[in-house]
């Protein structure tokens, strides 16, 4: 058997390798995602709504966003940064293309997913919850630079690699095991992992910038940038992130301290906001 550090090299240089290539293909929910391919599935139904439901899915998020920008579709050179904006330049036919053909390639993975599905269903309903309250929380600017539809795309991804590990660990089953090893190398891994695996699918820069400083907030509210808002979404998520090292005291002292200088009325609106806008997006699951 061999030691944790030889496992952690061995993942670290096929991740490596894997992030050079540019092509990725992981899962996030698998419920998710079946929902999301029968939805796909009704010719009728308009842009509005196929944007709401693919906006679910990180993966297919950041893929249409690539072909939205990309020289082809993009030829006035204005980047889009959210999902509704990237199906009107490309069209439902070829949303529909990308989404069954990414949703697809998960399905196939279904078996070696299995063994970490738990984990990855909490760190989804988490992703939700902070993408729902990033929303809302652009909701009360007035600010154009940030939409509170970029915002809900930037909550849906801010831990896409923490998904991308997850999908590889089936191929180590020593980590698989090893439970506490496996988090610990989630957790030293995730951030430099998002960051390649953002910039590899041509995440708008807006969004990568934002997510690599989503833990260094200025404290200001309003919020003076999407990471900001990101990192005030966090901090107020209902669902914590199955990694989080933090107590629930201390997540409840940083979510505080998170929000002192907001007035005890406005953060009910914005808390009563993202659970509207969570709700709907399970309701639209499981019609």
């Amino acid at each position: 058997m061999s030691s944790p550090e030889e496992r952690r090299a061995q993942f670290a240089a096929d991740l490596d390798r894997e992030l050079a290539s540019g092509e990725l293909t992981f899962p996030t929910s698998m419920q998710a995602a079946l929902k999301i391919r029968r939805a796909l599935e009704e010719e009728d139904a308009s842009i509005a709504t196929v944007a709401r439901i693919v906006g679910l899915e990180p993966l297919v998020s950041v893929k249409l966003l690539r072909m939205a920008n990309s020289a082809f579709y993009n030829r006035q050179g204005e980047e889009v940064t959210d999902v509704h904006r990237a199906l009107m330049r490309i069209g439902l036919r070829n949303t529909r293309i990308i989404a069954m053909a990414v949703i697809g390639d998960q399905m196939a993975t279904a078996a070696e997913f299995a063994p970490v599905s738990r984990l990855a269903e909490q760190l989804w309903r988490h992703t939700l919850d902070v993408a729902s309250l990033a929303y809302a929380i652009a909701l009360q600017l007035d600010d154009d630079t940030v939409t509170p539809d970029t915002a809900l795309l930037a909550g849906m991804v801010h831990d896409i690699g923490q998904f991308f590990l997850l999908g590889r660990v089936h191929a180590y089953p020593e980590l698989l095991q090893e439970q506490d090893e496996m988090s610990e190398f989630i957790l030293l891994w995730h951030h430099k992992v998002s960051q390649q695996v953002l910039s590899a699918l041509g995440t708008p820069e807006l969004i990568v910038h934002a997510l690599d400083n989503q833990d260094a907030p200025s404290g200001n509210w309003p919020p003076s940038s999407l990471s900001d808002i990101i990192y005030l979404a966090n901090s107020a998520a209902g669902t914590p992130n199955p990694f989080s090292i933090l107590s629930l005291e201390e997540l409840i002292v940083r979510r505080q301290d998170a929000f002192k200088e907001v007035a005890r009325e406005q953060l009910d609106r914005l808390l009563d906001e993202a659970r509207v806008q969570r709700a709907a997006a399970l309701s639209m699951l499981s019609a």
